[in-house]
């Protein structure tokens, strides 16, 4: 049985939670992509979800991927209210890739950290304090 490549899932409130292991093709990216549309249709209408996408597990993505993480990023533009991405503090070509590719995305809310507490200080500020917890214990799960 082969590792998980992402997670993505809903457990409290507007807040959407993703991590990435590994995407290592553009077939990875696809199904990434498109689990990600399936859980946030299950929003109610009208309800816009906040964002917190762990990557600190990733060394880097191909060019493949990132160029469906840009489209990705840039079809969520209209339904995301804030966006929280999270790489290691050490990683630094994936921050840069991943800064490049928030800033082709275009979306002011959307924004990548390597401090996990600041991350988080970005998301709180639009979410209710079930939420904001829910988002702490999400970033502190996860283990290198």
């Amino acid at each position: 049985m082969s590792a998980a490549k992402f997670t993505v899932e809903r457990h409290t409130g507007r807040l959407l939670e993703a991590r990435v292991f590994a995407l290592w093709s553009e077939a990875d990216a696809e199904e990434y992509a498109s689990k990600f549309q399936l859980v946030a249709r299950a929003f109610p209408v009208g309800a816009k979800p906040v964002l917190i996408a762990d990557h600190r597990p990733v060394r880097v993505y191909p060019a493949a991927v990132a160029v469906r993480l840009v489209e990705l990023f840039t079809t969520m533009n209209l339904s995301l209210e804030r966006a929280a991405l999270v790489v290691s503090h050490g990683n630094v070509p994936l921050t840069l890739q991943l800064q490049r590719l928030v800033d082709s995305a275009e979306y002011s809310a959307r924004r990548l950290f390597s401090d996990p507490a600041d991350a988080l200080s970005h998301v709180s500020a639009v979410l209710d304090p079930a939420e904001t917890a829910r988002a702490a214990s999400f970033l502190d799960g996860y283990v290198p």
